[in-house]
């Protein structure tokens, strides 16, 4: 009886195992095809979290830029949003007027450092802007451009 008891456990451990590898083994051929499934991302998740600012989901990031790859997650990054008409944009920040003096000149030399194409850059004189500082450190700084429609928005993110 021993020896049967013994043979059944051994039976039911090696089952054990080849299920368990039997798993893993279709997890990892599976998980590519899983990682492709299509994931809501929305660029405005990534501003709240580093600039804790809200603004509408976006339809869409239609141009992205940045500088490369950091190990401290400095640099400088540039995203174009597009909105619907008629979005609660126009209302999420105190927009101000079109931008000028300094802080349109830093602006401008950041987009010439990621080399934006000149049509992927709002049109400053038609736009509102919003700027903010990094709380951590000073010198991260966040430009917010939107057309006047409101349809578009333009962020601009320099970080230390």
């Amino acid at each position: 009886m021993r020896a049967i008891r013994q043979t059944a456990l051994a039976l039911l451990t090696a089952l054990f195992i080849q299920l368990l590898a039997l798993s893993i083994l279709l997890l990892l051929l599976m998980w590519p095809g899983l990682s492709a499934l299509p994931r809501r991302h929305d660029y405005t998740e990534a501003l709240a979290l580093n600039w804790d600012i809200s603004l509408p989901q976006s339809g869409a990031c239609v141009y992205e830029r940045d500088s490369g790859p950091s190990f401290h997650g400095d640099g400088e990054r540039y995203h174009v949003l597009e909105y619907p008409a008629c979005t609660a944009l126009s209302y999420a920040l105190p927009w101000q007027s079109p931008p000028s003096g300094a802080a349109l000149e830093e602006a401008k030399a950041l987009l010439e450092s990621l080399a934006v194409p000149l049509e992927e850059r709002p049109a400053f004189a038609l736009c509102r802007w919003y700027t903010q500082r990094g709380r951590g450190d000073s010198r991260n700084c966040l430009y917010l451009f939107t057309n006047a429609s409101a349809t578009r928005l333009y962020v601009l993110e320099s970080f230390f």
